[in-house]
């Protein structure tokens, strides 16, 4: 082997090397990048993200004027306690005046069944008179024959046997239209006429709204939006919110090309931006079978000629497990969660609830 030849060969090292250079480093950067690929498909993540927890919106259910909030803003009440208080003058006025009617409904009914008991007696007399009257007519008509009497006393024993049987319809007549009032049952309980069920009934409305001019806790939570000492309600309208600490979520708004392998159950890791690197853990407990704009109130429409497409946002409900050290979690708090889709259920099934 000459000099020159051991200038222009490459020894094997270099060869090795060569050779990890044109093999090696392709195949490892596909590697790495199947693996990138991998793991980015595994994990889904999203930082449109908030905490949500249940809120309700306590209505007023009479109209009144705010006499007292017993309650201070943003303080943690239990469930029935009194939160305001209406003034319920007029509302006093109300429940006496229904229960006047009750009582003279009541009245009314003892006289109406007193007036049966009464136009029923008349009746009888009547019948009892009509047949005296009947029998005394036929008398006469006997004695008329044998030209014992004159026609004059005929005549009045007609008329009086006719006014006895006038009597008796007139007297059913008024006995009909009380049984009509007393719906037929004149011994019938006076609490089952309808008019003391309406007027009862009345009294209870009236009862009703004087106890909800009074405003208690539906539930535990957090009051927000107090009114002031002062204010008018009216019925139907928003009084107060209280904000639930015992039921709160998030509700991730994933695109729609990440869900392909979202299942429920699967473990989610998430961190709240008011506490920095602080994580949580939960899990998928849901998935809308709607996008957001769905909910819109005017929902997009496709139909145009200059159609562009977005990729929609499908919500996502995650619970979190939280312990009593834990700092509290308030109601739209922005989070940012990452869910693993290659743990728990992620093949078991179509993506849903």
């Amino acid at each position: 082997m000459t000099a020159d030849k051991l200038t222009t060969e490459p020894g094997p090292a270099r060869r090795r090397w060569v050779a990890f250079l044109l093999w090696g480093v392709p195949l490892l950067a596909l590697g790495s990048a199947y693996t990138y690929w991998k793991v980015s498909q595994r994990y889904v993540s999203t930082d449109n993200a908030y905490v949500k927890a249940d809120k309700t919106q306590v209505a007023a259910e009479v109209d009144g004027r705010v006499r007292r909030v017993a309650v201070l803003e943003n303080s943690v009440v239990a469930q029935g306690d009194l939160l305001v208080e209406l003034d319920d003058e007029s509302l006093r006025y109300e429940v006496d005046r229904a229960r006047a009617v009750l009582e003279t409904t009541g009245a009314d009914m003892a006289t109406l069944r007193a007036e049966h008991a009464q136009k029923l007696a008349e009746l009888n007399m009547a019948r009892r008179t009509a047949a005296f009257a009947d029998r005394e007519l036929a008398r006469q008509r006997e004695l008329a024959q044998l030209k014992l009497i004159a026609a004059a006393r005929l005549d009045s024993a007609e008329q009086t046997a006719q006014e006895a049987a006038d009597r008796i319809i007139v007297a059913q007549r008024d006995l009909a239209a009380i049984d009509a009032r007393l719906e037929g049952r004149p011994d019938a309980p006076a609490a089952q006429r309808p008019q003391m069920r309406a007027a009862a009934a009345a009294l209870e409305r009236a009862e009703l709204d004087l106890r909800h001019a009074r405003i208690l806790a539906a539930r535990a939570g957090i009051v927000s939006h107090l009114p002031q000492v002062g204010d008018h309600l009216a019925r139907g309208g928003p009084a107060l919110a209280i904000v639930s600490t015992d039921t709160t979520w998030i509700e991730a708004n994933l695109k729609e090309t990440d869900l392909a392998h979202v299942r429920v159950g699967q473990p989610v890791r998430v961190r709240i931006d008011t506490y920095g690197d602080r994580d949580w853990h939960g899990r998928v407990s849901s998935i809308s079978q709607a996008t957001g704009s769905e909910f819109a109130i005017l929902p997009p429409q496709n139909a145009s000629g200059n159609w562009i497409k977005v990729v929609q946002r499908i919500p996502v409900r995650i619970a979190v497990d939280r312990t009593d050290s834990d700092p509290p979690l308030r109601a739209g708090m922005s989070a940012w969660i990452e869910v693993d889709t290659a743990a728990g259920p992620a093949m078991r099934g179509p993506a849903g609830p």
